[in-house]
Order: structure tokens, then sequence, then C-alpha cells
């Protein structure tokens, strides 16, 4: 059928999209607040750069749209923000660091369809340009913790960091296509040890490494306990580093206060770019797969693009995933819900026109009923109706229908703008 949605695609109610947006201001006022600024990048990008050796790996290549364009040129949708980023510092150079960005949009992916994974997806991507400081990562963290707080999700922030992956590969006797191991490792959570041993196997790797392997991975307790059992097996340099980083992040987070940070050695994010610290973040209550937000260092990625020595951070608000666990409580924006009853169109237009000069204000179309208007509103969830008649227009008032406690009043137009 010429209606039919694609699979992985989404339509969105009113209602539902009432919700997103509500989530996507709480992210922007937070944002914001910290320091950052809104920018935009476009969705249709040159496939040279989205195929980059820099960019985020083979894996995730292998979901990216690929099209050319009339004059025959390689295209592709972009699969997430961050690859993006270099086309918007090199068209924009007189930039300062630190550069503290967000950007909202569309992300596309042409991967397995499951319920939890979308073709078409809207992300919030945040990014500290120029920062080598772990107060960035603060920064991050907390602008998380903060948007989850005000959502009203109790979450745990699962914290991590690359060079640590690096370092157990090395610990392991691995040195060739580490970042092929650290996918693999990635899916653990989602298809378990066993499978991951045998997809090991199948990558040639010996059963004695593969134990070493999770020797590590298996580290668990509290922060500070990782933190020391760590230390005790990572000899190598890359692995002291990322404990190093991750001990001083926490450090922050404590004199910051925040309260839901945890390390899991065994999180390793897909992407390639990754250098350093790397999350996750997840409902403690819904019973949700995916996060709700994730993202990391990456010092390489734009220096590599711009020719000058750009170590970044950032991090991303998974939109679906949030609005999936929430309830949506508005069916329409409106707040006033005009009802002429017998009365032509010149004598109640001039008060619909004075109302939206202060607030959301829609009226009847159809020329139903009060019962029939009042029902529409109701249904709407729209909290006020104004009726007005030849009664209320020959006393210059209006009469207010509160749709909650179904209170009336009959009041003038300036007491019904300054109640509302």
């Amino acid at each position: 059928m010429e209606t039919e949605t694609l699979k992985g695609t989404k339509n969105y109610s009113p209602e539902e999209q009432i919700l997103r947006e509500k989530i996507i201001d709480i992210i922007k006022e937070t944002l914001e607040k910290y320091g950052f600024n809104p920018t935009e990048t476009p969705i249709l990008q040159p496939y040279s750069l989205l195929s980059s050796k820099y960019g985020g790996g083979e894996e995730i290549l292998k979901e990216c749209y690929k099209l050319k364009d009339q004059g025959n040129r390689e295209l592709g949708l972009r699969y997430e923000m961050t690859i993006t980023i270099p086309q918007l510092l090199s068209s924009n150079q007189n930039f300062k660091l630190p550069l503290k960005i967000y950007q909202i949009g569309k992300v596309f992916r042409d991967g397995p369809i499951k319920k939890s994974r979308a073709r078409e997806f809207t992300q919030l991507d945040f990014d500290i340009i120029g920062a080598k400081s772990g107060l960035s990562e603060l920064e991050i963290l907390a602008i998380s913790e903060e948007v989850f707080k005000k959502l009203n999700i109790d979450i745990e922030i699962q914290l991590n960091n690359r060079k640590i992956l690096f370092g157990l590969l090395e610990y392991a006797g691995i040195k060739r296509g580490q970042n092929s191991v650290i996918l693999t490792i990635d899916k653990g959570d989602k298809i378990g040890r066993e499978c991951v041993e045998k997809e090991l196997v199948e990558k040639g790797l010996k059963k004695e490494k593969i134990h070493k392997i999770f020797e590590i991975l298996e580290i668990n307790g509290k922060n500070e306990e990782i933190l020391k059992k760590l230390k005790e097996k990572l000899n190598t340099t890359t692995g002291r580093e990322g404990i190093e980083e991750l001990k001083k992040i926490l450090e922050f987070s404590r004199n910051y206060n925040l309260k839901n940070v945890v390390l899991v050695p065994t999180l390793a994010r897909g992407l390639n770019y990754y250098t350093g610290t790397i999350y996750e973040i997840f409902s403690k209550n819904q019973k949700v797969n995916s996060s709700l937000a994730a993202g990391g260092r990456y010092d390489e990625l734009l220096s590599k693009f711009i020719g000058r020595d750009l170590p970044s951070v950032g991090g991303s608000f998974g939109l679906d995933a949030i609005s999936s666990i929430l309830k949506t409580e508005k069916k329409s924006k409106v707040q006033v819900y005009l009802i002429p009853v017998g009365i032509p169109e010149e004598k109640f237009l001039p008060i619909v026109k004075k109302l939206r000069e202060n607030l959301r204000v829609d009226f009847d179309l159809l020329g139903r009923g009060i019962s029939k208007n009042l029902e529409f509103a109701d249904k709407n969830k729209i909290p006020y109706c104004v009726i007005i008649g030849e009664k209320e227009l020959k006393s210059n008032k209006l009469k207010l229908k509160n749709m909650d406690t179904r209170e009336e009043k009959v009041l003038g137009l300036e007491e019904i703008l300054k109640l509302i």
C-alpha cells in the first residue's frame, strides 16, 4: 500500500510528539545552562566523510545508507552526528576553544530491524571540543544526571575507558585486530559470555587468551575495588593511563556530588573513534534493553580531519528510548478552547485574537453545539473552555469553564488572561 509506513520508521501522533518536545526542551534548557550553544549539520553527507578510516569503523559503515546524486557523486545519510563535526569546523574557521555545541536531528541506519532498533531516529548530541581535562567528562556526566532527574527517571551511568580495553588486550597478548575484538566484547550484554567466546574463537583467538580477557572483564565490586583490581592486573602503559583517567573522573564526580556513576569493565562502545572515557546510561527501573544516552572521548577524530590538536568529548541522548518509558500526558498544547454559541464570526474573532496575544487558543470550526464542543475539549485534555453567546456579549463578560474541576466562572477578558 502507498500509505504503509516503512519498517524501522515511525509516525508520531500529536500526543507522542508533545512528549518528545517536552524531553527536547528539558535537554536544551539544561545544555544551555551549562554553556552549550545550538548548531546544525546536514543529514546528507559525502560518502567519503562517512566512510573515512577515522570514522566509526566497518561495523557502522555496513549500516550506512549509500546513494548517488544526478552528478554521479557518492553520498550517504549520516548514521550519527559526531562524524559530521569536522565538516562544521572546516566551514567555520574562526571558532574559539573550548567549543561547547549541541545539535538535534535525524540519523539513519540500515541495520537489522528489531523492536528496540530503527532505521530512522532522532539524536540529541552535545560536544566539548578542544579540552583535554577530565572536567569535560564531568560536564557531560553532570548534564546527563540533571536531565534524567528532571525527567523523573532513576538512572545508572556506566563508565569505562577504551584504554583499559586496549590494555587488557595487551595483557592477553592480542596485538592484531584489536578493534574487531572490542566490537565482540561490546556485544556481551546482548549475547552473553558463551556467544562472545564462540565469536572470539571464530576470529582466531586461542582459549588461553580468551580466558585472560574475561579475567579482567569479570572484575566487579565497588568503583574503588574495581580500580584497585585493574591496577594489580594491567601493567601496560595504555591500561594504566585508562585507570588514572577513570580515577580522576570519579574524584571529580564525588566533588560535584554525582551519585549514579558505576564502573563497568565490560562496557566497550562499538565506534572505533573513541580513545578514552566511554559511558552508557540505563534506567534502573524500566525494562528497556537499549541505553537512554551514551558517549565518550574522541581525541583523535577531529585532529585527523582539521590538522590541529582538538581533544574532544561528547554525548548523545536517545529521544525514542527515553520517550518509550515516559507516559504521554497531553493530547494538545492548546490552553483555551473558545466555543461561540449562536453569534456571528465578527463578534467572537476579535476575542480569539486578543486571547492569542497571551495564550495558545483554538476555537470551534464546525459549528457544533456546546456539549459536543465540551466533549471535544475534554477528550483532547484542553484545560479551559471559554463560552460566548449573546448573553455574554451584552454583559461584556465570558464564561470560563475549568475542564478539570468543572467549575464555571463569569469573568471579563482581562480577568481570564490574568487567571490563566
